[in-house]
């Protein structure tokens, strides 16, 4: 006679049975899905939080520009579009271009718009992201035509959503000579800054500008660049405007300088940080989660750079990013804050206007920057240094550069 199982051990085994199957079945199912989901990784190409495809940590090729271009503006806008504003093919009067380029990253394609610009004197302008009535646009200030030796005090704002382009009635004050050209550029709670200006193959400035839409008015701040300066890298970072060299003017050519400076709008004085390691001018600084990165640029030999100096506001230290491919200045760029940069155009090392278009892509830093990255509100609490002052060794003179 066959011992029969005690009923709770055999209720026991029956669920251990049932739960091994299953288990057997969640493996035939996951372990595909698992390596399905590895397989597609490989490549090592991830999309982030706005939807756009990239290689984080280098640099890769975007689409060409539609044409050759210098002198342009770079804006990231909201839209997580690229737009080009300005500049011109070459040298050649009537190069000007005259409606903004639009670059889209999911398409990795260039769009010519058809909003059209109020002049021709479109080169070397100051561009930035201002909020009118709950709208954004793209301002821009000033600029110059190919061939000439004039500059416009004009502003305009562009709606990339509309695609329409809107002279506003607020001439830019420090181009009262009519030879102006704006310096530095950057955005600060909703106000548009410029900072120098070259006076066109004769000087350049040290004053400070702030502009304020809606109002659309100007104001000369009482602080000035404690030397002057043209085509001066800047950015914000909280509540500080932060510079990185920037074009001098010899009496007969530009050259790049490497003495840097720190700005506070609120309480309008400025002092020096920490030099940038390398000389550098006519290019553009950008606010890179928190720091400040300092694109390539400059034209003293062996300028232009490739090189990515970056700047950590807090510990008040310089280091050196990843070099983008084409040496290149006077060039669009600028970056959504966070993942992206984008740059292109811009004259190579031979002085030739390139089309290329380089994109920079980086996942896993933080959306929302640190509060302790943030610089505090008083110049002095930032971590400074005596800009250096060993003598640069003097360039070979060059042609009378054209603006």
């Amino acid at each position: 006679m066959k011992k029969q199982l005690n009923p709770s051990i055999k209720a026991h085994l029956l669920r251990g049975a049932f739960y091994l199957l299953l288990l057997m079945l969640m493996a035939v199912c996951v372990i595909p899905f698992a390596l399905a989901q590895r397989q597609t990784d490989a490549p090592s190409l991830q999309e982030d939080p706005t939807g756009i495809i990239c290689t984080p940590g280098s640099w890769e090729a975007g689409a060409d520009l539609p044409s050759p271009g210098v002198r342009m503006v770079g804006v990231f806008f909201p839209n997580a579009r690229f737009y080009g504003m300005g500049g011109r093919s070459s040298e050649v009067a009537g190069s000007d271009f005259v409606h903004p380029f639009e670059y889209d990253p999911f398409a990795n394609a260039w769009t010519t718009k058809a909003a059209t610009y109020p002049d021709n004197e479109v080169n070397n302008m100051a561009c930035g992201i201002l909020t009118d009535s709950g709208t954004p646009y793209i301002y821009c200030v000033g600029g110059s035509a190919a061939g000439n030796t004039t500059a416009t005090d004009r502003v305009f704002r562009y709606d990339p959503v509309t695609d329409a382009i809107t002279t506003v009635a607020a001439p830019w004050p420090g181009d009262a000579d009519g030879i102006t050209l704006p310096g530095g550029f950057t955005v600060f709670q909703n106000k548009l800054y410029i900072l120098g200006g070259f006076q066109i193959n004769t000087a350049m400035t040290d004053q400070i500008w702030e502009f304020t839409p809606g109002t659309n008015t100007w104001v000369q701040k009482t602080a000035v660049l404690p030397v002057q300066r043209g085509y001066v890298p800047a950015t914000t970072i909280g509540t500080l405007i932060f510079t990185a060299g920037g074009s001098l003017w010899d009496g007969t050519t530009l050259q790049d300088t490497s003495d840097s400076f720190v700005y506070n709008p609120v309480a309008d004085a400025i002092s020096p940080i920490a030099s940038i390691p390398r000389a550098t001018g006519e290019t553009r600084a950008l606010n890179f989660n928190n720091e400040m990165w300092v694109m390539g640029g400059g034209r003293t030999a062996p300028n232009p750079s490739n090189e990515v100096n970056i700047y950590d506001p807090v510990a008040g230290t310089w280091s050196t990013g990843l070099p983008f491919t084409t040496a290149r200045r006077n060039f669009p760029v600028d970056t959504n804050g966070t993942f992206h940069i984008g740059l292109a155009g811009g004259y190579d090392v031979t002085g030739v206007p390139v089309a290329s278009m380089e994109i920079f892509c980086t996942l896993g830093a933080s959306p929302t920057p640190t509060a302790t990255a943030t610089p505090t509100a008083t110049p002095t609490a930032t971590p400074s240094a005596t800009p250096r002052v060993t003598p640069r060794p003097r360039p070979t003179p060059h042609p009378r550069p054209t603006p």
